[in-house]
């Protein structure tokens, strides 16, 4: 169990270490292009000792000071791969759909056949038929042997991730149409393996100024693309082998997104304290936190530092006074999901109502995304409201310590743990994942806290 007391403020300048996420990601993909890649930097951590583990047949993961050589395992590589819990897999429907799209057969735990429901009228979507089995305490999932058809209708908001994943395990080539910008690490990544991924906009410009002015609102009140009449098409190249030579791959790796979003919200909760978060990933995907706090009130700047291959890297300094409540519409919900916590416990501490919609696909977790962190937010103590398809919260309360015995995702228990920084007494958290995601998390937190006496 992890203690937390209750901290005066918070200061200092932390640089973020690199996404294991990501790291995972690109390892996924390197076996599906049979490419050698070297992810620099790269820090082991005991997360990324277990997924070596459930790859030892299909990757090659050699580690030295400088990063990691991950290498696809070329003689009589195995099917099966045994992943972890649906609901704490990064990244998880584009992992899934690409080892689904090699013709792996993946092997989950007993209790996600719900989860493995959801991904079989996915792939029916877009013209695929994936096999559920038992397979000894465990479930398997596999795609049917008969040739996939994909579709070329648009897909729903959901299915894009996994679409992108399947092209991809199958080495293929497909345009589809979308009604929301593609908010995906591939953008930038695709094209350093030496694939082409791109998106444009298929709404004219309209030389009408007036026009324009409105539909520059809309995206300001965070309208839909859908409602104002915007399309992309979206088109990707898988195919062929990527890369041109037998060497490594160079991939460098920006910071952890997650631990910057868990950083943002304690600066949220101490808005008179200075902290500065470096190496921060500044692409769409990876901010989905910062448009929701400009809403509640706070005043959010970047400054470019870098690159990586996943896109420019910086500083962010954020100004936090007087939080109010938002309603927020988190799509695509997928990638929102790992900074859930952290938005709830800002609008907690917030003042007014704060509505957060679209996450209907956290009920076929298991157990239920929804109701685990409803049951985290009683036990903080704050008001809040069940929907089926969200959470209603009425903040800013002045919350006790409290205790969360039971075992929580990493993201879930590092964002109630800096939310006992902000209450009157000490915390306690059950800490087993969050240690494996984040080994540093205790120390990390003893560097930027002055605690109370």
């Amino acid at each position: 169990m992890l203690t937390i007391r209750p901290a005066k403020n918070l200061q200092g300048k932390i640089d973020l270490p690199p996404d294991p996420d990501l790291f995972m990601l690109v390892s996924v993909t390197a076996l599906a292009c049979g490419r050698t890649v070297f992810v620099t930097p790269a820090v082991s951590t005991p997360q990324l000792t277990d997924w070596a583990r459930s790859f030892e047949r299909h990757l090659i993961f050699d580690w030295s000071a400088e990063g990691c050589t991950i290498s696809p395992v070329t003689d009589d590589p195995a099917i099966r791969v045994v992943l972890p819990s649906p609901a704490t897999l990064p990244w998880r429907d584009y992992i899934v759909f690409t080892l689904l799209g090699m013709g792996k057969t993946l092997v989950f735990p007993a209790n996600t056949a719900k989860r493995c429901g959801v991904w079989q009228e996915q792939a029916r979507r877009f013209g695929c038929t994936l096999h559920t089995a038992p397979f000894e305490d465990s479930l398997c999932l596999s795609l049917a042997d008969e040739p996939p058809h994909i579709s070329g209708e648009i897909p729903d908001e959901s299915d894009i991730a996994p679409m992108l994943g399947f092209l991809l395990g199958n080495r293929a080539g497909h345009s589809f149409t979308v009604t929301n910008p593609l908010l995906s690490p591939l953008r930038t990544l695709a094209p350093v393996f030496g694939y082409a991924l791109d998106v444009k906009s298929n709404t004219p410009k309209d030389v009408d100024p007036i026009t324009r002015r409105i539909q520059l609102m809309q995206q300001k009140n965070r309208r839909s693309a859908a409602s104002s009449g915007q399309q992309f098409t979206v088109t990707v190249d898988f195919s062929g082998t990527a890369g041109t030579t037998d060497d490594p791959l160079p991939v460098t790796l920006p910071g952890d997104a997650l631990a910057g979003a868990l950083l943002s919200e304690a600066k949220c909760l101490f808005p008179k304290n200075s902290l500065v978060i470096g190496n921060l990933p500044l692409e769409s995907w990876a901010t989905l936190l910062l448009p929701f706090i400009r809403k509640m009130g706070c005043k959010v700047s970047v400054q470019e530092t870098g690159r990586t291959s996943f896109g420019s890297v910086g500083i962010l300094h954020i100004q936090s006074t007087g939080l109010v409540g938002r309603k927020t519409e988190c799509i695509p919900a997928a990638q929102y999901f790992p900074y859930l916590p952290a938005m709830v416990i800002i609008a907690a501490f917030a003042q007014g109502e704060s509505v957060l919609r679209g996450l209907a696909d956290l009920r076929n977790d298991e157990p239920d995304g929804i109701d685990t962190i409803e049951a985290c937010i009683r036990v903080l103590g704050a008001h809040h409201g069940e929907m089926p398809d969200g959470i209603v919260l009425k903040g800013g309360s002045e919350f006790d310590g409290f205790d969360l015995e039971a075992p929580l995702g990493a993201a879930c228990a590092a964002a109630f743990a800096i939310a006992g920084l902000r209450c009157t007494g000490n915390t306690t958290i059950n800490d087993d994942l969050l240690g494996r995601r984040f080994p540093d998390f205790e120390t990390l937190l003893g560097k930027i806290c002055e605690l109370r006496e």
